[in-house]
């Protein structure tokens, strides 16, 4: 499973569920204090803001960013247990985990969109992460409009409560955490 979290809960997800491997997602300052040591030892730590648009002050999520996570997503085996989480849990983590799901499962981009929204009313995937996995993957737009489709998630003051997605989608619908 994909186990997506805000950093708060993410060393405690780790210490109990055992995750094989991680995907952080910091913010350029993050990166310089974060401390890794608790991660497991497969893991991937990306440094960009949570912005939407390019042209801003603040480091975009890019080609060579999301390819990461699509390379991540690959790497990743059938039936072990992987951690994303960034900073509240809410924009970019899951954004990150609906794409390592559709790079998975090519087709089922709507149902893990749906799947996402079941299991995290608050979610609000970064949709420029998406809208660049959409062109990597050739997925012709239907991970935007899949994002489009499951809308903004309800406001919410604080991070995000951690949620799971299948990682292999065929094995059916998430676990609860």
């Amino acid at each position: 499973m994909i186990i997506v979290s805000a950093l708060s809960h993410a060393q405690d997800l780790v210490a109990r569920l055992r995750p094989a491997r991680s995907l952080s997602l910091m913010a350029p300052w993050q990166r310089v204090v974060f401390n890794e040591d608790w991660l497991p030892e497969q893991r991937l730590i990306l440094a960009f803001n949570d912005v939407v648009e390019t042209g801003s002050v603040h480091v975009a999520p890019d080609d060579a960013i999301v390819r990461r996570i699509i390379d991540f997503a690959h790497g990743c085996e059938s039936g072990e247990d992987v951690l994303v989480h960034c900073w509240m849990g809410v924009s970019r983590s899951p954004a990150a985990a609906y794409i390592i799901a559709c790079a998975r499962a090519p087709g089922d981009e709507h149902a893990i969109a749906e799947e996402l929204r079941r299991c995290s009313p608050v979610a609000t995937p970064n949709r420029l992460m998406v809208a660049i996995a959409d062109d990597i993957l050739a997925r012709n737009g239907r991970m935007v409009e899949a994002i489009e489709r499951i809308g903004r998630g309800c406001e919410y003051d604080g991070e995000a409560s951690p949620f799971c997605l299948p990682l292999d989608w065929r094995d059916g619908p998430a676990h609860q955490i």
